[in-house]
């Protein structure tokens, strides 16, 4: 029995040793070979895929992440608010990251719409790593809470991340306050409208011509179908004023989009 102890004591030190003696430039071809070795993983109705590129002379990581999104200037305002906070809590949450990151190297991450147009970028260094971990510890998620709240843990924490960052201002003013989930199970989006717009909002005529916009961009096929698989298929809009009177509300469902 200690023979077998020792002989496992030293394998694990062998292994221990061999990984210490990697210098950055290693770690990151490592890492980028990594990645790139299971970024299949990655693939769903958003993302088409992703990929990552190693840069040794600056000591730097690429990643760039595709989507089948629309490159139109109002989801690029919304993406480039939200996606920064997504992409520092994904680069947050990964050890290897953390490591290269505090070994000096940059990572500099680009989440792009369906004709390869930026929808956001971030480059993380220590300096910013260090920023993002300030703020986060500002604005902690509650483990404990979430755990309790009965939803699927991986869609209750992404919304978790991306309410920390709102409200987003739209190009028309109009701002998204929350998004959430009803206990219909809904995906809620909770906007607030300007106050020129309150009065044209109300109504049938203007829950008809509004749901129709909608319906028009394609990247809501794209969010339904993300989100069927946590058995969410209704998408809910409650459009409010600035003292949180309702004006208006929107429900989409699978239906609407065939």
């Amino acid at each position: 029995m200690i023979k077998k102890i020792t002989q496992i004591t030293c394998t694990i030190a062998i292994a221990l040793f061999l990984v210490s003696c990697k210098n950055t430039k290693q770690k990151i071809q490592e890492y980028v070979n990594t990645f790139n070795n299971s970024s299949v993983l990655f693939q769903n109705d958003v993302i088409s895929s992703a990929s990552a590129k190693a840069f040794l002379a600056e000591n730097k990581v690429e990643i760039r992440i595709d989507t089948n999104l629309e490159a139109d200037e109002s989801s690029k305002s919304i993406y480039s608010q939200m996606f920064p906070s997504i992409l520092s809590e994904m680069l947050k949450s990964d050890a290897a990251s953390m490591e290269l990151i505090r070994e000096g190297v940059t990572f500099e991450m680009f989440f792009l719409a369906n004709n390869s147009t930026i929808l956001a970028e971030l480059k993380v260094d220590e300096k910013e790593l260090n920023k993002i971990l300030s703020k986060n510890n500002a604005a902690s998620i509650d483990r404990k809470e979430l755990s309790s709240s009965g939803l699927n843990p991986e869609m209750e924490q992404m919304l978790a991340i991306m309410n920390q960052n709102m409200p987003i201002t739209n190009e028309d003013g109009t701002k998204i306050l929350k998004i959430e989930i009803s206990d219909k199970n809904e995906l809620v989006y909770k906007i607030e409208v300007p106050k020129q717009y309150s009065e044209l909002l109300k109504g049938e005529g203007a829950k008809v011509l509004m749901k129709e916009s909608i319906l028009r961009s394609t990247d809501l096929k794209t969010i339904l179908g993300s989100i069927q698989r946590y058995n969410i298929t209704t998408i809910k809009y409650v459009y409010q004023d600035a003292k949180g009177k309702l004006v208006n509300d929107i429900v989409l469902t699978g239906k609407d989009l065939k």
